[in-house]
């Protein structure tokens, strides 16, 4: 029986390898490295080569992969996602190691996508080539959803809904990336966490801009763009969204109250119990806490002025705003003009999803999870939660009503927050579990 020990090495060497494969994503319409994606599809195909003779495979969009694996029970269905682009990386930010060079060093692969989301994708693909090297088949139908887009909002995942809705297919779970093992996952809570995503929050970037004449800086007006603006940010930074706790932040408050050792536990459990109170404590931590409780704005971008002696004709800034469960684009952008109430800021809605439905904590797909994780993760929990990011399992839950998301991939708090950061990597032992993680929840099919 294949171990977390025996199968790290050959993960580790698989990811390198499509990490030296820079599939950089770009928003639909911009040029980007084809001949990077190109490769990294005959690479998926070359590295699980019983896998890819197994499965009907077939192009979805530009490059997305969509691989069903047959089963012997047609009337059945799974899906499993993983997504094969990743954001930019340039050894100017700051990185140590080419981003793109998939060195195993220390323990580690490092590089862009090894925690997001390649590693992932390497562990669901690994443990399916290793099953089929035993002689195994599934009962269900496997699907494997392989997006080339993610990182930008694509329409790849849209569309491969579209086709398996199209085809009838309608999953007893999905499986995408969104949770990890997570070490550290709150203070006070001594074992590792699996987090796992029944549903995630909306997505809505908003471009706010302020007009004036501009002019020569030697003479300011009153009141100028950046003025303005600044104004309005301000404004919007002193009366947040309000902080609520949904049904699951409670029930995940008081998992972790039991689990939490010392003076936490009790504190924890009476957070979950205190309702609105509760949410408000959590809000005024900030940090992850916070945007557990409410929909989060961020401001990502700025432009003024194009020289340092010109006042700005044109200000602008983006907002980024996670829509907590219970609010809406059309309610968040309504929020958004009356805090900032000036008729001169203009708003322009960038990109938009609403916060997807969230799964039943008490399906019995979970208890799959849950079993699976005993054995390739016996020291973690499962904790259900509301993911905080944006994922491709969003466009599936039209499909399935169990649509979860974990990487089964071990990171403490520095791990994940070098995610879209700077020295990314993962640990070549994290993936030998993450494998074993697949080979069990197949297994159980």
């Amino acid at each position: 029986m294949p171990t977390p020990e025996t199968l790290a090495p050959r993960a580790a060497e698989l990811l390198a390898g499509l990490i030296r494969i820079p599939t950089v994503s770009r928003p639909e319409g911009e040029p980007y490295d084809t001949a990077a994606f190109d490769a990294h599809v005959e690479a998926l195909r070359s590295g699980f080569p019983l896998l890819a003779a197994a499965c009907e495979r077939e192009t979805i969009g530009a490059h997305g992969q969509l691989w069903r694996w047959p089963g012997s029970e047609p009337d059945r269905a799974v899906v499993f996602m993983a997504h094969q682009d990743v954001v930019p990386a340039l050894p100017s930010d700051g990185w140590s190691r080419d981003p793109f060079s998939g060195e195993i060093a220390d323990g580690r692969v490092h590089g862009r996508g090894a925690l997001d989301d390649k590693g992932d994708l390497v562990a669901t693909l690994l443990a399916a080539e290793t099953l089929l090297e035993e002689g195994y088949a599934p009962g269900p139908d496997v699907y494997f959803c392989l997006g080339d887009n993610e990182e930008v909002a694509g329409s790849s995942a849209v569309a491969m809904a579209q086709r398996l809705a199209a085809a009838g297919v309608r999953p007893e779970f999905v499986l995408d990336e969104g949770g990890a093992v997570a070490e550290e996952a709150f203070p006070g809570v001594k074992r590792p966490q699996a987090m796992v995503g029944l549903g995630e929050k909306g997505l809505l970037s908003v471009r706010l801009t302020v007009r004036s004449d501009g002019g020569h800086a030697s003479a300011p007006p009153r009141v100028g763009a950046v003025d303005r603006l600044t104004e309005a940010l301000g404004r919007l930074r002193r009366r947040p969204f309000p902080a609520r706790l949904a049904p699951v932040t409670s029930g995940l408050l008081a998992h972790l109250g039991s689990r939490a050792t010392g003076a936490m536990a009790p504190v924890l459990r009476a957070v979950a119990a205190a309702g609105p109170l509760g949410a408000g404590l959590l809000a005024r931590l900030g940090g992850e806490p916070a945007a557990l409780v409410r929909t989060t704005v961020a401001v990502t971008r700025l432009e003024g002025s194009e020289a340092n002696n010109v006042l700005a004709a044109r200000a602008s800034a983006v907002l980024n705003l996670r829509l907590a469960p219970w609010d809406s684009v059309d309610s968040a952008v309504a929020r958004l003009r009356r805090v900032i109430r000036d008729k001169r800021v203009e708003l322009e809605i960038l990109e938009s999803n609403e916060p997807s439905p969230v799964s039943a904590p008490d399906a019995a797909p979970l208890g799959l999870l849950r079993e699976a994780l005993s054995v390739s993760h016996p020291h973690a929990d499962l904790a259900p939660y509301v993911t905080l990011a944006a994922t491709d399992a969003r466009r599936f839950h039209g499909i399935s009503r169990n649509v979860y998301r974990l990487a089964p991939l071990e990171m403490d708090a520095a791990e994940r927050g070098r995610i879209h950061g700077v020295a990314e990597s993962v640990r070549v032992e994290a993936l030998g579990r993450g494998v074993v993680f697949y080979r069990e929840l197949f297994s159980r099919l």
